[in-house]
């Protein structure tokens, strides 16, 4: 038996779709495991179920762990939509994290622009242990260094932390040590943010389940709720990641996201051994 399937990546930010008619008997956790193993199957950050009727977006990480939302993967989303023939420019997409509006704003090269809802800076909903009623600028001792950390839910759990030059950080042994600390019990993605101008932000991200990657839409937007939060930029960012920007918008309505995502190539995965 073999899987049809899209690869796309968004900035460098990779998934494997498929439809979920064709891997509703399957284990989701043990097929997100193996297409997105980079050395024996197809390789990629993460594996985006799309369900047609209502439309709905299943999100799984590479190791099999689930999250709510995706920005990267809303928009690769919305490209398999169009390249599979739908002719509309705006659509809604049922999420974990809710009901999400999704425009596309160009075709060439594809653009889609994500309102992904509002912030949410209450511990209990990050999640995140504490007895504070936000949990922003706290002190954190990481590794016997104090580390000043922020927490919100941006469509998933994100941790913001702001640095002077982000060339000097290690994101993968840092930002996995503090994903793993105590305080959140569900794990959180990690964002070390340098603030360019007030226009303009840097970001990488190691993401739970993942590890570092290219690009993290909910980070970037967490990153730039933050520093607007504090008062570092205004309502409208770049964020400048490995292999291009995000444009970020805040407003009463929620935040915005626009990037580009691309269809890299198609394929037929044999899935006997899954059966």
């Amino acid at each position: 038996m073999e899987l049809f399937f899209a690869k796309y990546h968004g900035l460098g930010n990779d998934f494997v779709l498929v439809d979920h008619e064709e891997v509703a008997t399957f284990d989701l956790v043990q097929l997100a495991k193996t297409l997105c193993e980079r050395h024996i199957g197809i390789g990629a950050d993460g594996l985006i179920v799309v369900k047609f009727r209502p439309l709905e977006m299943l999100f799984y990480n590479s190791d099999g762990s689930t999250a709510k939302m995706c920005g990267n993967g809303i928009r690769c989303l919305a490209h398999y939509l169009y390249t599979s023939g739908s002719d509309a420019s705006e659509f809604t997409v049922k999420t974990g994290a809710g009901n999400i509006q999704v425009e596309i704003t160009n075709t060439g090269p594809f653009l889609a622009k994500v309102n992904m809802g509002k912030p949410d800076f209450t511990p209990a909903n990050i999640p995140i242990l504490t007895n504070e009623s936000e949990f922003i600028h706290q002190t954190v001792n990481v590794e016997g260094k104090e580390v000043m950390l922020s927490s919100v839910f941006m469509g998933t759990t994100h941790t913001v932390v702001f640095v002077d030059d982000i060339n000097t950080v290690d994101i993968e042994k840092i930002g996995r040590t503090i994903g793993c600390l105590p305080i959140f019990p569900d794990y959180t993605n990690v964002n070390f943010v340098q603030v360019i101008d007030n226009n303009t932000l840097c970001v990488r991200t190691h993401e739970r389940g993942v590890g570092p990657t290219l690009a993290c839409g909910t980070g970037c937007c967490a990153a730039a709720v933050m520093a607007n939060k504090l008062g570092y930029i205004d309502t409208e960012v770049k964020v400048e990641l490995a292999m291009g920007t995000l444009d970020v918008e805040i407003t009463d309505d929620g935040v915005y996201l626009q990037g580009p995502a691309v269809r890299t190539y198609d394929g037929n995965m044999s899935i006997e051994h899954l059966l």
